[in-house]
């Protein structure tokens, strides 16, 4: 149910590759008052260990879709989501579940019987999109912004995109006005900046862009 806190007034709707590995660890630290910093992964993501089980900040905020979320509830709190252009939300699922976590290598595809081509260039992840969405990691980071945020961007307050992020952090912290913490920065895969939209062929671009045309109809102007 992403971050939906009551006694704050606030709800934050999140969806994957969206920054949202970064707004939920903030929210964390601002619901606790306090910061983990010993409790993480070799990946410097926060893990805690409980009866010998690893929670990670996803699993304290899930991302699920929309429909799936207290409506009643979020209904009478401040509403925000953070968006991006599908083009770059795309690209960077590639960059940091295809390359950096090497979701789709050869042991992987064949044992869930798929016949596309192991950790496969973005051409590749492209046109076989459909047969990678059969690895449930794949799924879940290419679901669409309206599958997580819904099909009217009025539902919202306010709605923030990667470029103004300080504005998101200071409106999530108007609802916290005695804690002290800062946005972390995380999930940026090292060498992302070798893979982009600027070195994405033009016929990649537009199949994106068709596949994601609902989020461009809805959230475009946000982007």
């Amino acid at each position: 149910m992403s971050a939906i806190l009551p006694a704050h007034n606030i709800a934050y709707i999140s969806t994957p590759k969206c920054a949202c590995t970064s707004m939920k660890e903030l929210i964390f630290c601002l619901e606790n008052n306090c910061k983990f910093n010993r409790a993480r992964d070799s990946k410097g993501a926060i893990c805690i260990r409980i009866n010998e089980k690893k929670n990670y900040i996803h699993d304290f905020y899930p991302s699920i879709a929309f429909a799936k979320q207290p409506q009643d509830l979020i209904q009478q709190l401040h509403r925000f989501c953070i968006v991006r252009d599908p083009v770059e939300r795309i690209i960077s699922c590639y960059n940091n579940r295809v390359v950096r976590y090497k979701v789709l290598s050869k042991d992987l595809l064949s044992q869930a019987e798929i016949k596309a081509p192991a950790n496969p260039d973005l051409d590749q992840f492209i046109n076989y999109l459909d047969q990678y969405k059969n690895i449930g990691d794949i799924k879940h980071h290419t679901h669409s912004l309206t599958h997580f945020l819904g099909n009217n961007s009025d539902f919202y307050h306010e709605i923030f995109n990667l470029r103004n992020l300080k504005r998101a952090e200071e409106t999530l912290k108007k609802h916290f006005p005695s804690n002290k913490f800062d946005m972390p920065h995380l999930q940026q895969t090292q060498n992302e900046s070798q893979i982009s939209r600027e070195n994405a062929s033009k016929k990649m671009i537009r199949t994106i862009e068709n596949l994601y045309e609902d989020d461009y109809s809805v959230y475009g102007k946000f982007f």
